[in-house]
């Protein structure tokens, strides 16, 4: 440890309780804010959503409504016109909030513990964040609120160490981790996953010795949201009997008829997620484009970029707006009502498209909510052929589950991960083994195609910017 940190962390004999007690304190405190973060993050979404609907005529402004072709301009434009406003303002006051949030916090575990984790948790870095993840929000670019909720829940957790002295540990590792872990909890109520997240993903081991304080965390951070919204699932429990039977007696069809059913899970898996290996691969081919024109000419790449938003908003009737939670949860309710696909064939690629432009800008925004939305789409627009061809007999909410599963974890590859929070959003404890199997596909799928992961080639991307690859160990191929 650099000797300029020596006093920011001790080797824990457990014997200090002074010193347990305020670790406690201190990290429990942090845990509340960033549940606090995480909270305004969702209302910052509901409200960004509602405004948006205003713009598009869809709820009244000022007493009235906009119609006709401003209905289509105002939006569009204001969208584009905010793109370009957070590139300049990120690149001129806030450097160090790039991406989503998750590639950060894994950058600032990779060079271990030094002075130049301040390029990447900081108090500047999470007000910025917020200031400018709400901009994003207000204005329907296709973000998501995950990443984000990370970067500022490690920020707030690493922050501790200003106040008192932690076990070396928590300084090296376990705040970090703890914050990713609430923040992904935190954002979709799923405690179990967010927990998950932090080892597979972020930390890539189990820190047995940060346990604790991540569990705590996490349910201190998952604690604040449920005391305001309710011990609610995230895309509703409508579906929760969903299920794909299996074993000779579950339903008064054969089991052969209901073995046919399983056909979808492999040929999903395979298929989405080689769409979403190739999704993560584009954003990081991208993202090493456009990285030297976003800081040399942030005016002029942000114009071009929110333009790119505009014209998918506009040839998708303003299907593209927002990160897609609201419409996936609506075609899921929809399809445990009705049974029937409701969703335009272009929703996944509009989505998909505009995910793609606001992950290589490097604004603030997660891609968990786009991913999971697009995937909802495909699951829409190819259910006919499963139902009718391949695994007659299928629901379409399964079909649903199966594609958001595969293509989510294609493009993290955090398998684990997916299905867990899969689970815990939707209460659908039958769909639990075709989610893993899924999964598991996917993830071998997406790694021969995009390797490493989205996140790791983001958070190494990252330190090659600022100038701190030098710190991070050399990866084993």
């Amino acid at each position: 440890m650099p000797e300029t940190h020596e006093n920011r962390a001790h080797e824990d004999t457990g014997d200090d309780k002074v010193v347990a007690w305020k670790t406690w304190v201190v990290t429990s405190v942090a845990a509340i804010l960033t549940g606090f973060a995480a909270y305004y993050f969702i209302c910052a979404e509901t409200w960004g959503g509602t405004f948006m609907d205003m713009l598009q005529g869809k709820e009244s402004i000022f007493g009235g409504k906009i119609t006709g072709i401003w209905a289509v301009l105002i939006p569009a434009g204001f969208m584009a016109c905010m793109m370009m406003l957070i590139v300049v303002v990120q690149r001129k006051w806030f450097a160090g909030t790039e991406g989503t949030g998750i590639p950060q916090a894994m950058a600032a575990l990779k060079i271990g513990e030094r002075p130049e984790r301040s390029v990447m948790l900081s108090v500047r870095i999470s007000i910025g964040k917020i200031l400018l993840l709400s901009g994003a929000l207000f204005s329907g670019i296709t973000v998501g609120r995950e990443g984000p909720s990370v970067h500022v829940g490690a920020c707030f957790m690493y922050l501790c160490t200003k106040f008192c002295k932690l076990p070396t540990f928590l300084v090296e590792r376990g705040l970090i981790l703890a914050g990713s872990a609430a923040g992904i909890a935190a954002a979709f109520n799923t405690p179990i996953a967010g927990i998950i997240f932090c080892f597979e993903e972020v930390g890539h081991l189990f820190d047995k010795k940060s346990v604790v304080c991540i569990i705590r965390t996490t349910a201190l951070a998952c604690g604040v949201c449920v005391f305001f919204m309710g011990n609610y699932y995230f895309y509703g429990n409508e579906n929760r009997d969903a299920l794909i039977p299996l074993g000779l007696k579950t339903t008064d069809t054969t089991f052969l008829e209901d073995l046919r059913q399983w056909l979808a899970v492999p040929i999903i898996a395979i298929f989405a997620g080689f769409l979403g290996g190739w999704f993560g691969r584009g954003v990081v081919w991208a993202s090493r484009i456009t990285s030297p024109y976003l800081v040399h000419h942030p005016w002029r790449t942000g114009a071009v970029l929110g333009l790119g938003l505009a014209v998918i908003a506009v040839c998708s009737f303003g299907e593209s707006y927002s990160g897609g939670y609201a419409q996936a949860k609506q075609m899921l309710l929809e399809a445990h009502e009705t049974g029937a696909a409701t969703a335009s064939w272009y929703y996944p690629f509009a989505k998909a498209g505009a995910s793609f432009i606001s992950l290589i800008s490097a604004i603030p925004g997660g891609l968990f909510d786009p991913s999971l939305a697009t995937g909802a789409g495909l699951g829409q627009l190819c259910y006919p052929l499963f139902n009718n061809q391949i695994a007659p007999g299928i629901g379409l909410p399964e079909v649903m589950m199966i594609f958001m599963c595969a293509y989510f974890t294609g493009v993290v590859q955090s398998p684990i991960t997916v299905f867990t929070i899969m689970f815990e959003m939707t209460d659908a404890y039958g769909m639990i083994l075709p989610l893993m199997i899924t999964a598991l596909l996917a993830a071998w799928i997406a790694n021969m195609i995009c390797k490493p992961s989205i996140y790791d080639a983001l958070s190494n991307q990252f330190l090659e910017a600022k100038g701190l690859s030098k710190f991070a160990p050399k990866e084993e191929e």
